[in-house]
């Protein structure tokens, strides 16, 4: 896939410490391209490990813009505060929409409690790529919160997009493959999920895995 992205939304507010890939806007578009026939009135979203929320504002984006269609409400679940700044920015410049958002400073486990049990009808995620150990840590502990799961884990994400998720609720999420370490995500991600949720590979985003989870 091209690094350049051909849909442009609008310029971000984010962190000069660490920028957003085009991963996370292909993976906006894609999605929505999935999507964007089905009817959104009543649903809620999820953007999970959002920064600074490029990947849900972008969706919600091409999907005002496009189609006129809006959710009712999408959450912007992120761990690290310093982002709350930049997203209220970018919900600024999303402009007037139907959709509550809003943004939740809080870790990922969260979503494994009831609160959140069966709450999202669509989660987009994505997470950091790298265990602590696979790959050099920067000295910048923000950016290492970033590109690695320190807050907490593998599996907390994958049984809190699955407690979370609605009951035909789907979750996209770029896992990418470890071979190189002698891990595959997928493949974890399919012995931690119950019957009720089934996974399948939807291709790949510049070389990382985008994964459907869809709960029964």
């Amino acid at each position: 896939m091209s690094s350049i992205n051909p849909h442009y939304t609008f310029q971000y507010s984010q962190p000069e410490e660490y920028r957003f890939s085009h991963d996370s806007v292909f993976l906006a578009r894609r999605v929505f391209e999935f999507v964007k026939d089905d009817d959104w009135d009543q649903a809620r979203g999820l953007d999970l490990c959002s920064g600074c929320g490029i990947i849900g504002l972008d969706f919600l984006f091409h999907l005002q813009n496009e189609t006129g269609k809006s959710l009712a409400a999408f959450d912007f679940l992120e761990v690290q505060s310093l982002y709350h700044d930049h997203f209220t920015k970018n919900l600024c410049e999303l402009g007037e929409t139907k959709t509550a958002c809003h943004f939740i400073n809080d870790n990922y486990q969260v979503l494994s409690t009831e609160p959140f049990k069966e709450s999202y009808d669509i989660v987009l995620s994505n997470p950091p790529y790298f265990q602590v150990g696979q790959g050099k840590l920067s000295p910048s502990e923000f950016k290492n919160r970033c590109r690695f799961f320190i807050d907490s884990d593998f599996r907390s994400l994958i049984l809190g997009i699955e407690n979370s998720l609605a009951p035909q609720g789907r979750a996209f999420v770029l896992l990418r493959s470890l071979a190189d370490h002698g891990m595959s995500y997928l493949k974890e991600a399919e012995r931690l999920v119950s019957k009720r949720v089934s996974i399948q590979s939807l291709g790949d985003i510049r070389g990382t895995d985008l994964v459907l989870l869809k709960k029964d």
